[in-house]
């Protein structure tokens, strides 16, 4: 089994199969609004740069491993903006799954009938685990030698002062479980979409937002993580930095 992340790009690859990326959360503008900050409505650039991403790539299958949406609910503007997001992936990807985020409510009510829509606790594809992050993954999924996640939305800050960067970055971790089976590398993916708020792993604790339960339960070795940039460039340890 082989995962890859795409570099210059906030996604990976599986086994040169699957696309896999996280944290869209369409309609997250309308959120923003509400605090007086206006953006355009980002949804068709996303949208659009999947396709483009996977053509480079030559695959026709993607995962969208959680917070396809900002609402959790239901709403008109969403559900128009998940139409507009399935009729253009259908019409160039083979198969379609999403993996639920604590912001896919009603999923299931919102996606065309080809799209297989998998509950929290994840499933695993190609012999590896793909969970969310915020609730406890599947014993099949947890069964796996390599897992990814995401939820996270994983940044880190370069410089001091005036001259702060906020990088998304791809965190390469290991899953320690209590049961006392051996360690499972994992990979956490960073948020897709650009203008989200994320954590920033190397100036403050995880946000409690952020945290779901494999975090909570000290699973996750994170500051011996090994910390890439979207271009591909190595950080070093998360302490390191």
């Amino acid at each position: 089994m082989r995962i890859k992340p795409v570099w210059g790009s906030p996604s990976l690859l599986i086994n040169e199969k699957y696309l896999v990326i996280a944290d869209l959360h369409l309609g997250f503008e309308e959120n923003l609004r509400k605090k007086g900050i206006y953006i355009p409505d980002q949804s068709e650039n996303m949208m659009v740069e999947v396709v483009d991403i996977a053509k480079r790539c030559d695959v026709r299958k993607l995962i969208v491993l959680g917070d396809l949406k900002e609402r959790i609910g239901s709403h008109k503007r969403t559900e128009e903006r998940i139409n507009r997001a399935f009729s253009l992936w259908l019409q160039f990807f083979d198969r379609i799954l999403v993996i639920k985020g604590n912001h896919d409510g009603l999923m299931e009510r919102m996606v065309p009938r080809e799209v297989e829509v998998i509950g929290s606790q994840g499933t695993v594809i190609e012999g590896i685990g793909l969970f969310h992050g915020h609730s406890w993954p599947s014993e099949e999924v947890l069964s796996s030698k390599y897992l990814i996640m995401a939820h996270l939305h994983p940044a880190v800050v370069i410089g001091e002062a005036d001259l702060r960067e906020y990088i998304r970055v791809f965190v390469f971790s290991r899953v320690k479980l209590k049961d006392g089976r051996e360690k499972k590398r994992a990979i956490i993916m960073p948020a897709f979409n650009k203008f989200l708020g994320n954590a920033l792993l190397n100036k403050e604790e995880v946000p409690k937002k952020y945290r779901g339960p494999i975090f909570s339960r000290g699973a996750i070795d994170l500051r011996n993580s090994d910390i890439f940039t979207l271009d591909g460039f190595y950080l070093g340890r998360l302490s390191d930095l």
